[in-house]
């Protein structure tokens, strides 16, 4: 008797972990036309991995096969930079900011889309310049994909 009720209890638990939605990450298209990452592989597949994270994160599993799939266009990328200087102390802005739009597509047909901006900000103050070359901070970067990341999958509410 325990072992049928056992036995069961185990089949429906099977059953309840099959039945859970999957999500397959599709194609990651960097659509940048201008700046330093204008048709990077790099950060397309950095964007991917950070989807991957973000789905995982909310209780989806991922599959190379499933019926719900998010594309995603990668459409603009800059750095704004304010510089303040009053005699020898100077303040420096850094705005990250990112814009992508994600497409929500199941068995084929497009349900949903959307369009995020993820930003990052670098503050810095000195009282002596000390000048780096213009360099991108890849910690603001991948802030700023990953906060674009989460704010696509929670507009599309999945």
């Amino acid at each position: 008797m325990l072992k049928s009720i056992v036995t069961l209890l185990l089949m429906l638990l099977s059953s309840m972990a099959i039945s859970q939605e999957t999500i397959q990450i599709g194609d990651v298209n960097n659509k940048i036309q201008l700046g330093p990452f204008a048709g990077s592989r790099d950060l397309a597949f950095g964007v991917q991995s950070i989807l991957e994270e973000v789905i995982q994160d909310k209780g989806y599993n991922l599959s190379y096969n499933a019926e719900t799939k998010i594309k995603v266009d990668l459409l603009f990328f800059d750095v704004q930079k304010t510089k303040v200087q009053v005699a020898i102390y100077s303040k420096n802005t850094d705005e990250y900011q990112i814009i992508a739009r994600a497409s929500l597509i199941k068995n084929g047909k497009k349900k949903k889309q959307v369009i995020a901006k993820g930003t990052a900000k670098e503050i810095s103050t000195a009282t002596l310049i000390i000048d780096k070359g213009g360099q991108f901070s890849q910690t603001n970067v991948s802030t700023a994909l990953k906060k674009v990341c989460v704010q696509l999958i929670n507009k599309l509410k999945l």
